[in-house]
């Protein structure tokens, strides 16, 4: 055998293992975002030294570097002078902003109630908005409506095509 046609092999061997083993192209995927931490069935407080001010509890919840996202959301409020809360089936919870989504339920102590099928409320401000319908109720009064601003602080209330029952005594 000359050594020619064995180098003539070993450049075959060469070539075909270079086409069987050839570098395949790496897949590129785009960056998701993580959360730094996830919780299933939890209740979180807010603990100050003479009472809870707040907690919130949910089904599923991730926590991000700015916000909450949660399942099955429920936001308790201890620190104004009426224990208010508010539970929907979807949550994100950023700067003290609640963006609700699916069977939104407000109640506070007095007995006012508001029901939505979404809604954003600011904590801060004390303003409960919401684009789609809704329904208010206060002991027998009830006020149907769509595209809510209700500011909690001085009990006002605007909306479109508003429909109510009051009862009188």
């Amino acid at each position: 055998m000359s050594i020619n046609l064995f180098f003539v092999l070993i450049l075959g061997l060469l070539v075909g293992m270079f086409g069987y083993f050839k570098p395949h192209e790496k897949q590129h995927y785009e960056a998701q975002e993580v959360p730094q931490f996830e919780l299933e069935q939890f209740v979180i407080y807010e603990i100050t030294s003479s009472k809870i001010d707040h907690f919130f509890e949910g089904e599923h919840g991730k926590h991000f570097e700015d916000r909450y996202e949660i399942s099955g959301a429920k936001f308790t409020n201890n620190v104004k002078p009426l224990l208010e809360s508010i539970r929907a089936d979807e949550a994100l919870y950023k700067e003290d902003v609640i963006t609700l989504k699916g069977h939104v339920h407000y109640s506070r102590a007095d007995g006012l109630a508001f029901r939505s099928s979404e809604g954003i409320y600011d904590q801060n401000r004390s303003l409960i908005q919401t684009k789609g319908p809704f329904v208010i109720t206060k002991d027998q009064h009830r006020i149907e409506g769509s595209r809510l601003n209700y500011d909690l602080v001085h009990d006002t209330t605007s909306a479109d095509q508003v429909r109510g029952s009051y009862q009188l005594h």
